[in-house]
């Protein structure tokens, strides 16, 4: 499967599910708002939801598609099938481990988790039940990370992608029928969690089954391959999903701020999530396997082409979503939150940490492009520590804005520790001499800064316009904000033209075919 279907593949199904994302937390805000069960549920649902993020969207992949693919090519299906049910044995220690852990010691878990909410308050004691429901999707993300990669491997790219919506779907349910049952629909959506979770994975299972894999537990003297696995998922972890780990790293300074603050930034986060996840994974998903057979049969031209055309493929998404998101931050909040127990002190609140986060946008896509070059030459130690760099850097900037720019500044602080870790990755490949950024994609990717220049110019004209409409709300606001965005990307696709920005589009397909 060609590296554009790929990415059409996963991206679609990605869309569905952001889409779902943006339905849940629409309907999330609209009932809960950005009060005491919205910012604890939020925090719970993260605490649970950050290993999904590290691991089938970041280091899984990274660390078992190499090694599970080339056991499949050089050996055979047999092997292959027990390499992969020895890391199902060892996941499964693993996950009773953790969730042994959580249930003895969740309480001081949360502690540190969310320090900033005082321990004896009723917030907290929402927190720790929350919690508890919700920490058995931990062991769900797990293996859904293992299925999803042996199907990857085979280039079964759909089901994976598609399996995520479940949870959406489950969760938007709940909020409509938690009233019912319980205080706060804040609790039937954690259990929708736990029950989302279950279902994704016996779904991938039964597809790996289909797909002629057994796979089982397997309690044999643990292969080297396995060995080396577990190894690079725990440095890959980091790397890989390094943004994850920033987000927690916020989530825990979000803690010490007023009620509320945690909505703002978790609700704004989904959205500037939004263009990451539909192309952050499939980019990644898709660039990993073809990038890895270049190198392994040492065509390093072949690399070369993929990270460079990879890069401007990235890059032409991603900067005109962050012009989008900076410059329309309040009418595009308005028109997704601005509803229900959500009002536009709310929307007005939570605006810009949305351009804060949108500021990050290229650099989160370049560190995609760049981690997957160094996991695709088996380095998992570079994006190690270009994630421990990340993680400083955001701490660093974080305690400096947060005291004058409350939830903003922590917004800001992850961008910019994205910036950080870009930079590092990128001064990095020079250690591969065949796999540098040449002139050449340094000329398109500058021109690609220059095309959404000039469609933020556009937009800043046309805000002029339509800044009544935006002030009126409502209907208003919508329509004028569908109208500004349709002309900006009329105008990106004009001045793209008129410079050629999309000709590397056709040497993609001409690479591929």
């Amino acid at each position: 499967m060609s590296l554009i279907k790929t990415v059409a593949t996963v991206g679609g199904w990605t869309l569905v599910y952001r889409v779902s994302g943006f339905m849940r937390d629409i309907a999330q805000s609209s009932i809960l708002g950005a009060g005491i069960f919205s910012d604890v549920f939020s925090l719970a649902f993260k605490f649970a939801n950050i290993l999904r993020k590290l691991f089938a969207e970041g280091s899984f992949n990274a660390s078992f598609l190499p090694i599970f693919s080339n056991t499949l090519k050089d050996k055979g299906h047999d092997a292959a099938q027990k390499i992969a049910s020895q890391v199902l044995t060892w996941l499964v220690f693993l996950i009773s481990f953790i969730m042994i852990v959580c249930l003895i010691c969740f309480r001081n878990i949360m502690l540190a988790y969310a320090p900033g909410i005082n321990p004896s308050s009723e917030k907290f004691e929402h927190l720790i039940s929350l919690g508890r429901i919700c920490s058995p999707y931990i062991a769900a993300s797990f293996l859904t990370a293992l299925f999803a990669g042996v199907l990857n491997t085979v280039n079964r790219f759909a089901m994976p992608a598609a399996v995520q919506l479940i949870l959406n779907v489950l969760i938007i349910a709940a909020l409509f029928t938690g009233p019912l049952c319980f205080p706060s629909a804040a609790y039937t959506m954690a259990w929708a969690t736990f029950f989302g979770g279950v279902i994704q994975v016996a779904v991938l299972w039964i597809n790996v089954k289909f797909c002629g894999f057994n796979i089982g537990m397997d309690i044999s003297p643990m292969k080297e391959e396995v060995k080396l696995f577990f190894k690079k998922l725990v440095s890959g972890a980091v790397g890989a999903g390094v943004w994850q780990l920033n987000v927690i790293v916020d989530f825990v300074i979000l803690s010490f701020l007023p009620t509320g603050a945690v909505s703002y930034f978790y609700y704004t986060d989904h959205v500037n999530q939004f263009p990451l996840g539909i192309l952050g994974i499939a980019f990644s998903t898709a660039l990993l396997p073809p990038l890895t057979r270049a190198i392994h049969e040492r065509d390093n031209a072949g690399a070369q082409k993929q990270i460079s055309l990879g890069l401007q493929f990235a890059f032409i998404f991603t900067f005109p979503a962050a012009v989008i998101l900076i410059s329309l931050c309040e009418p595009v909040t308005g028109a997704i939150y601005g509803r229900g127990n959500f009002g536009p002190e709310h929307v007005a609140a939570a605006a810009p940490a949305l351009a804060a986060l949108a500021f990050g946008l290229p650099a989160y896509m370049a560190t995609k492009v760049f981690s997957t070059t160094f996991f695709a030459n088996k380095d998992t130690r570079t994006p190690l520590n270009g994630g421990l760099v990340s993680i400083a850097s955001n701490l660093l900037f974080a305690l400096l804005l947060m005291p004058c720019m409350k939830h903003i500044g922590i917004a800001l602080a992850t961008s910019l520790s994205a910036w950080c870790n870009g930079l590092y990755l990128f001064l990095s490949l020079k250690k591969f001499d065949t796999l540098r950024i040449d002139r050449k994609t340094a000329r398109e990717c500058l021109n690609q800064i220059l095309v959404s220049a000039i469609m933020l110019f556009s937009i800043m004209i046309m805000n002029v316009a339509a800044g009544p409409y935006y002030l009126n709300g409502g209907t208003d606001r919508n329509v004028a904000l569908l109208i500004v965005v349709a002309i900006s990307f009329a105008v990106f696709y004009v001045a793209g033209k008129f410079f050629k920005t999309f000709n590397f589009l056709n040497e993609l397909k001409s690479l591929e075919s």
